[in-house]
């Protein structure tokens, strides 16, 4: 049993095992599966997977198999406990390990290496990028949903957020982010640039509640627990709802081939 208040955020989220899930959800993981193909042949890695949501779900689609690591041994746990509950067999290999170092030791290449929005989280997005690109076969796709800026955030929502994540949210404009993607000498298979709707307070609620009543449940919590669990989770989508006003998201498919690489010959529109 876990002591909930101490828990940093990634572990915050595999303790109490929410559905952790990448800008537009089921909706930009179809428009991946489509636009990149993957099948039941493909092998995927998921870069910083915590609870496994992206990973899990492309495999239950698809019957794909692969990789997922991220540094949260308790995210990790959940992501395996997950993949035990809702696919018949177990197809995706989750590993508690720093993704840099994943990279670095690893010899495999994917058919897929996915991102969603975490790239941006880390020290150095642009080396870890570059690693990825290394572990692509040839034809190989990159799969990410990066968020940008549509307007300067105010000083005082990214500082609560920073309280509230532990990492600096993402206050870049759509250039600024899109540089790494864009001009990484990877071709631009389909990219579609989304906006966020806000969440009604019915709407975060139904979420908060089914969450932590099935954590209580599994884990026992006491009345204390519960209530600091639900706040803390509310809390979250609550600032995740706030940012809204202020990002938009793009949906990107992005394929290495060896005759073209790192070289782009083709217009971006």
């Amino acid at each position: 049993m876990y002591s909930l208040k101490i828990l940093n955020y990634p572990d915050f989220v595999g303790a109490i095992n929410q559905t952790n899930v990448l800008p537009g959800a089921y909706d930009t993981l179809s428009r991946w599966r489509v636009y990149s193909d993957i099948n039941k042949s493909s092998y995927i890695l998921q870069v910083a997977c915590t609870t496994g949501f992206q990973s899990r779900e492309i495999a239950y689609s698809t019957g794909c198999s692969g990789d997922a690591v991220d540094l949260s041994e308790i995210a990790i746990q959940r992501a395996i406990q997950n993949q035990s509950t809702l696919l018949k067999e177990n197809r995706i290999n989750y590993i508690a390990q720093d993704a840099n170092t994943f990279l670095d030791i690893t010899d495999k290449k994917y058919s897929h290496i996915i991102f969603g929005a975490g790239l941006g989280f880390f020290p150095e997005p642009k080396k870890t990028f570059e690693k990825a690109i290394d572990h692509l076969e040839d034809g190989g796709y990159i799969l990410a949903s990066p968020f940008y800026a549509t307007r300067p955030i105010p000083t005082e929502i990214i500082e609560e957020a920073r309280k509230i994540f532990g990492i600096e949210i993402t206050t870049s404009d759509y250039k600024a982010v899109m540089d790494l993607y864009i001009n990484s000498g990877l071709e631009v298979i389909y990219e579609e640039r989304k906006t966020i709707k806000k969440e009604n307070r019915k709407e975060l609620e139904l979420y908060v509640n089914a969450t932590i009543e099935r954590v209580e449940k599994e884990l026992n919590l006491s009345d204390e627990e519960k209530k600091y669990a639900q706040e803390r989770l509310m809390s979250i989508r609550e600032m995740t709802n706030k940012l809204r006003e202020y990002q938009e998201y793009a949906v990107l498919v992005l394929r290495k081939r060896k005759c073209t690489y790192p070289n782009r010959y083709v217009e971006l529109f």
